[in-house]
């Protein structure tokens, strides 16, 4: 079998018909979220690529030398937001200025350049509600899919529909239960106002209601796409990052390995950065942060989702539970040792140049071969671990929060969390911060690869005036400093593992 995506011309052990291709380039496993195709899909797949092709109607993009695509064919790929657009969420019905949420949000996403497949759809889709979501006032709802496999794009696609329908109705629901409450607590002797029953009186959600309609929504659209006969998700799926404002706060859902990042504007001389310097030490702490020092009124990123993938150890003991095997394509075809720590990766803030990730299998076979942990689809997957349970935070928006981006791997491939939150910071609008985005992250594919990925994002730019909440800040850090800990502990072996150069 083959990893899906790029390949180099002839597998690492050419006699061995079965043995796992390598990618081109010297990296294994590139497209992280692409996977091994069976016998009957290789066959298939071959098929079509013998299949007459219309060179007139599709001719192939202009190259430079360097076998690049030149930038006039770069635009072609390109589409989304021409400019920025305003809205304002929050709790409107207060009337006080603090409760609002001003807006300003842009899009765009780049289809990926494959030599062996330059045709090749993308397989990104977004989806943007900027007002009244769920007929929630001051409500909204931004969501960004990676589809992954052959009918990846399908996937994606599917998901974009169904998983803002999914959550929408489940919000409905909950309110209009919360509102009937309500008015059965005022009892007989009490008049009801003459728009008690409608939408946009209703009551906000508590924060754990609105997490466990998001954590249905999630379930519900996978449960859709294995009903669905159109959309055939055995071996394909797609990542799912989503953003739903409500109530002044944003929650974020996640199953995969898009992400979901705030930039943070410091304000005390303690901020979470030097908290951590206190409780990891200052060789550890300046170590992993590269010497660089913070001071009040600094931007900062905060990682609002967590990669779903065997790099984190608490997946990968839960995938083994279900009966996967995790290991890496070299640790599969036994050209490097069976080594637990290696694989070990603080993504977010370190650059996998390797290459080479550790992936889900099943016990007995050279499939799914997923590089990520959760997702929706996946069928193959789902009965090793691979779930579409997702991974939920809850923030108040306060005015340090300025920046907010949602993407897929293509922006974070080779960019950390902090440099993406430094590209926007140097635009004076999320449109221009999404074309700088596109750009620089395609640059380091060109860097990296001979081929580049699909790139999506989405760029917030936020205004409100709540003081900010240093405690839950804090809380957020935390998550990634027991990553860095145990990253610290348990470093892999083999491979450059180092950060890209800011």
């Amino acid at each position: 079998p083959a990893i899906m995506g790029c390949t180099s011309s002839s597998p690492a052990n050419a006699e061995d018909l079965n043995a796992t291709e390598r990618v081109m380039n010297g990296r294994k496993g590139i497209d992280k979220t692409e996977r091994i195709h069976t016998a009957s899909e290789r066959a298939k797949l071959a098929k079509r690529a013998q299949a007459p092709k219309d060179d007139v109607e599709h001719p192939p993009p202009k190259l430079n030398e360097n076998g690049h695509l030149l930038a006039e064919e770069v635009v072609k790929r390109i589409s989304g937001s021409v400019e920025a657009k305003e809205i304002v969420l929050g709790d409107i019905r207060s009337g006080k200025a603090d409760d609002l949420i001003h807006v300003q949000y842009a899009v765009m996403t780049q289809r990926g350049y494959y030599p062996d497949n330059p045709h090749k759809q993308n397989q990104d889709e977004y989806f943007i509600c900027p007002s009244k979501f769920g007929n929630g006032v001051g409500d909204a709802f931004f969501a960004v899919f990676d589809g992954h496999g052959d009918w990846g794009h399908d996937c994606a696609r599917f998901a974009k529909k169904k998983l803002p329908a999914c959550l929408a109705q489940n919000l409905k629901k909950a309110r209009a239960a919360l509102n009937a409450a309500n008015l059965k607590k005022r009892g007989n002797s009490k008049p009801v106002p003459k728009d008690a029953f409608h939408p946009s009186s209703w009551p906000y959600l508590p924060e754990k209601e609105y997490e466990d309609a998001c954590r249905q929504a999630y379930l519900q659209c996978n449960k859709a796409m294995h009903d669905d006969k159109a959309v055939k998700d055995s071996l394909s799926g797609t990542t799912a990052i989503s953003v739903g404002f409500h109530a002044g706060r944003i929650t974020v859902s996640n199953v995969g390995d898009s992400r979901c990042v705030l930039g943070y504007r410091t304000e005390n001389d303690s901020t979470p950065m030097e908290e951590e310097k206190k409780e990891i030490g200052e060789e550890d702490f300046l170590s992993q942060s590269k010497n660089r020092k913070l001071s009040p009124g600094e931007l900062i990123a905060i990682p609002l989702s967590e990669d779903q993938t065997p790099y984190r150890i608490d997946e990968r003991e839960r995938l083994k539970k279900s009966g996967a095997r995790v290991m890496t394509i070299d640790q599969i075809d036994g050209l490097v040792p069976m080594d637990e720590n290696r694989g070990v990766l603080d993504l977010g803030e370190d650059i996998d140049e390797e290459g080479d990730p550790p992936r889900v299998w099943c016990q007995d076979h050279k499939y799914p071969g997923t590089a990520f942990s959760r997702s929706l689809g996946d069928t193959v997957g789902e009965d090793i671990g691979v779930t579409a349970e997702p991974e939920i935070i809850t923030k108040e928006i306060t005015k340090g929060d300025e920046i907010l981006v949602i993407a897929s791997d293509g922006i974070f491939e080779f960019l950390t969390n902090q440099r993406v939150i430094d590209i926007c910071s140097e635009c004076d609008n999320p449109q221009q911060a999404c074309a700088n985005l596109l750009q620089a992250s395609y640059e380091q594919w060109l860097h990296y690869e001979l081929r580049t990925d699909d790139i999506t994002c989405i760029v917030l730019f936020l205004k409100n005036g709540k003081p900010n909440d240093d405690e839950a800040v804090k809380k957020l850090m935390a998550i990634n400093q027991r990553v860095k800990k145990v990253q610290a502990s348990k470093k892999p072996r083999g491979g450059s593992m180092r950060q890209l150069e800011e």
